[in-house]
């Protein structure tokens, strides 16, 4: 009886943790001013059990900063999302939105003027299950 109820509480586990992937896939190609201002890249890395590549950009499009996603590509995943953080991890961040597509070049637009000498990680984060799927540090 005892091995039932644990093969039950496991069975449970596994199901509820079922990530739904839901991120469009169609591959975004947004056009990026060949005149725009790049002021800082990096690329990305992975986390464990995800795939995250590509580069980040703070770039300056039409007098305001955006942070551009160029030859990226991610796994799949339910509410994925772009931050722009103080620190590789999701702690002190700035929501960006919903991550477009799992793939291509994206464009988010940044609202005012964050201090980029302390938001110096973009994150693919998932906000659904608090999962960090990848970073990178602007910083090169």
């Amino acid at each position: 009886m005892k091995n039932l109820v644990y093969v039950l509480m496991f069975t449970l586990i596994i199901a509820a943790c079922k990530r739904e992937e839901n991120t469009p896939v169609e591959p975004i190609i947004e056009k990026v001013d060949s005149l725009a201002v790049i002021t800082v890249t990096g690329e990305f890395s992975s986390t464990v059990g995800e795939s995250v590549t590509g580069n980040a950009k703070i770039a300056m499009l039409e007098g305001k900063y955006s942070l551009v996603l160029d030859n990226f590509m991610t796994s799949n995943g339910p509410d994925l999302h772009v931050y722009l953080s103080k620190e590789a991890t999701p702690k002190d961040f700035i929501d960006l939105g919903s991550l477009k597509s799992i793939s291509g070049t994206q464009v988010y637009p940044i609202s005012g003027t964050p201090d980029f000498s302390q938001y110096k990680y973009a994150l693919i984060h998932c906000q659904q299950f608090n999962h960090l799927f990848g970073s990178a540090f602007l910083g090169e």
